[in-house]
C-alpha cells in the first residue's frame, strides 16, 4: 500500500498535498500580520486598482523596497479569487510557492534516495514551522524560495547522483528554466536567489575541476535571456521613479541591512544557527539524531553538493548585520534532503532527536505566559494541542527508531499540523493581538465619515480601511475635531485633551481599543471618538 501511493509521481502529488492540508490552520483566520505582509498586499492591491503595473505604491507613497514580481503575483492572485478586500487572497501566492519549494525538493531528493525517502525529505520541508509561517504570510520568501528552489534542481542535475563522475547532459529546456528561475528570483526580491545558484555552481565547478556543468547551462545565451526578462521593468521604474528605486532598494533596504541592524533586527553572528532547532522543527529532530552520520558521509555527492549550497549562504546571512528569522529559509530545502539521506543511507542516533524535542512545548508556554501578561484567556483549542503535541513527539521518536520512511513522514505531518493547528488559531482567537481590527469595525459602521488616527499607525489598519485611514500626530488628532463632516478620531485620552481643552464639547467618546502593538510590542490603550 504505501509503495503504491509513493511510486512515481505518486509521491509528489502526496506531499503536495500534505504541503497544503498543513498549511491551512490559520490561512484564512488570522487577520493581516503588520508590517511586511500588510505592505506588501496593500501595495498589490492598489497596483490591481490603478492598472499601473509598474510603479509600486502604499497607501500615497512609493513603496520601493523589493522589485516587482512579488506585487505582480499576488495582485493577479487576488484577481483571481475575486476577493481584493480579503488577505487570504495575497496569501495564496505564498501557499502556491510554498507547493513548488516541496515539489523540487521532492525532485532533488529522488535523484539521491528511494521514492519513499524523497517524499519524507519533502515532508521534512513542509512541516516545519518556518515554511509553515512563510506560507501563511503574503510577503516575497515563499515564492522566492520557489523559484530559488527551480534553478537548484537545475544544478542538482547536473551533479548528482554520481558527483564528480556525473555526466551534465542538460536538456535545452532544463537550461532555459535555470534562467527563468534566476529572472523570477530577481523580479521577486532581487540578488537573493542567483547568490545562492552562484555559490551552488561555483561549489560545483570546484569540486569537479571543471566548467562542464557551466557549460551545460549555455550561459551567453542564458544571461542574455535573463536580462531580457528583468531590464525591461528595471528601466520603466527607473524612469518612473527617477531613480528612487535605487536609492530606496539598493541603499536603503539591502546595503544598509548588511552594515548596520534595521527597525530593531540586529543579532550576533550564530543565531541562525541557535535557531534552526526551533525553525527547522520537527525535521530538527531528525537533524540532531543525523550530525554524526552526516559527518561520517561528507565525502557523499549529495554532501558535497549540500555544502557548496549550504555553507556559503548561511555564513552571508550570519554576518549580515540585520536578521530575519526566514533569510536562511533558501537553505531549509537542502537541510531537508541531508537529514533523510542520512535516515536513510546510515542512520542516526535516535536519542538525540529528543533534544529538540520539547522545543515547541517551551514555544506554547511562552505564549501562555504573553497571553497572560495581556489579560488573554486562552482557548481551550491551545490546551488540547499542547496535550495532542505531546503524544505526537512520542509518535516521531517511536517511527524513527522503527526506521520506516512513510510512517516517520506522516509522524512529522502529524507533528506540524498539531504546532500549527495550535498556535496560528490560538492567535487569530487572540483579539488583543489586533487592535486594527475593532478600530476597522468602527471605521465600517460609520462610512461617511472621516477616520484620522494618533498614537497607533500599524500598516494592518490601512489594509482593513481599504486605505480610508490618515495616520496623524497627536495634536493633529485633535484638530481633526475642528474638521467639518462626520469625523471618527481615534487616539490616547491623553492626546486628546490637549492642554486644558477637552474633548467632551467636540465630540463623544463610542469606543476604547486595547491590545498590543506587534509592530513595537508596546501596549496599545487608545480611545475613539465621533464627531457626527
Amino acid at each position: 500500500m504505501l509503495e503504491r501511493i509513493t511510486n512515481g509521481r505518486n509521491g509528489l502529488w502526496l506531499s503536495l498535498a500534505l504541503m497544503l492540508l498543513l498549511a491551512m490552520p490559520g490561512f484564512f483566520s488570522l487577520p493581516p500580520v503588520d508590517r511586511d505582509e500588510v505592505l506588501f498586499s496593500q501595495a498589490s492591491r492598489q497596483m490591481l486598482a490603478s492598472g499601473d503595473f509598474v510603479d509600486i505604491r502604499f497607501a500615497d507613497g512609493p513603496r520601493y523596497k523589493k522589485p516587482v514580481g512579488i506585487y505582480w503575483l499576488q495582485a493577479a492572485s487576488s484577481a483571481i479569487s475575486g476577493q481584493p478586500d480579503q488577505i487570504w487572497s495575497y496569501r495564496l501566492v505564498s501557499l502556491l510557492g510554498a507547493m513548488i519549494a516541496v515539489g523540487f525538493t521532492w525532485g532533488i531528493a529522488r535523484l539521491v534516495m528511494p521514492a519513499e525517502f524523497a517524499v519524507l525529505a519533502a515532508v521534512t520541508l513542509a512541516a516545519s514551522l518556518l515554511m509553515g509561517a512563510e506560507a501563511r504570510l503574503a510577503t516575497t520568501d515563499a515564492m522566492l524560495l520557489a523559484a530559488t528552489m527551480a534553478g537548484q534542481y537545475v544544478l542538482a542535475r547536473g551533479f548528482l547522483p554520481l558527483g564528480r563522475g556525473q555526466k551534465p547532459d542538460l536538456s535545452l529546456s532544463l537550461a532555459v528554466g535555470f534562467w527563468v528561475a534566476q529572472a523570477g528570483a530577481i523580479l521577486i526580491k532581487g540578488p537573493i536567489g542567483p547568490m545562492v545558484a552562484l555559490f551552488t555552481l561555483a561549489g560545483i565547478c570546484a569540486t569537479r575541476r571543471d566548467f562542464a556543468v557551466l557549460r551545460a547551462l549555455r550561459p551567453i545565451w542564458g544571461v542574455m535571456l535573463l536580462l531580457a526578462l528583468v531590464v525591461p521593468w528595471f528601466a520603466a521604474i527607473s524612469v518612473k521613479s527617477d531613480g528612487a528605486f535605487w536609492a530606496a532598494s539598493l541603499g536603503r533596504d539591502m546595503i544598509e541591512k548588511i552594515g548596520s541592524a534595521k527597525e530593531n533586527h540586529g543579532a550576533p553572528p550564530g543565531t541562525y544557527l541557535a535557531l534552526v532547532w526551533i525553525t527547522f522543527w520537527p525535521g530538527s529532530m531528525l537533524l540532531a539524531a543525523g550530525l554524526p552520520a552526516l559527518w561520517r558521509g561528507r565525502r557523499e555527492a549529495v554532501l558535497q553538493f549540500a555544502a557548496n549550497w549550504i555553507i556559503p549562504t548561511w555564513i552571508v546571512f550570519e554576518l549580515t548585520a540585520t536578521k530575519l528569522v526566514h533569510y536562511v529559509l533558501p537553505t531549509y530545502p537542502m537541510l531537508a534532503i541531508l537529514v533523510v539521506w542520512a535516515f536513510w543511507k546510515l542512520r542516526g542516533r535516535g536519542w538525540l532527536a529528543a533534544l529538540p524535542g520539547a522545543l515547541p512545548l517551551v514555544l506554547l508556554a511562552a505564549v501562555w505566559v504573553e497571553a497572560g501578561k495581556l489579560g488573554a484567556v486562552l482557548p481551550m483549542g491551545f490546551w488540547a494541542g499542547a496535550l495532542t503535541l505531546v503524544a505526537a513527539l512520542g509518535l516521531i521518536l517511536w517511527a524513527y527508531r522503527r526506521g520506516a520512511p512513510m510512517p516517520l513522514a506522516f509522524a512529522l505531518a502529524a507533528g506540524g499540523m498539531t504546532l500549527s493547528g495550535t498556535v496560528y488559531p490560538t492567535l487569530a482567537r487572540l483579539d488583543l493581538l489586533w487592535p486594527a481590527k475593532p478600530i476597522a469595525a468602527i471605521a465600517a459602521a460609520h462610512p461617511g465619515c472621516g477616520l484620522t488616527v494618533a498614537g497607533y499607525s500599524e500598516p494592518s489598519l490601512v489594509f482593513l480601511t481599504a486605505n480610508r485611514v490618515k495616520f496623524v500626530s497627536s495634536a493633529e488628532a485633535f484638530q481633526a475635531f475642528q474638521l467639518p463632516g462626520c469625523q471618527v478620531i481615534v487616539a490616547p485620552k491623553a492626546d486628546l485633551t490637549n492642554a486644558n481643552k477637552p474633548v467632551g464639547p467636540f465630540g463623544v467618546s463610542i469606543n476604547r481599543v486595547m491590545g498590543l502593538d506587534l509592530g513595537s510590542g508596546r501596549p496599545v490603550d487608545l480611545y475613539v471618538y465621533l464627531k457626527e
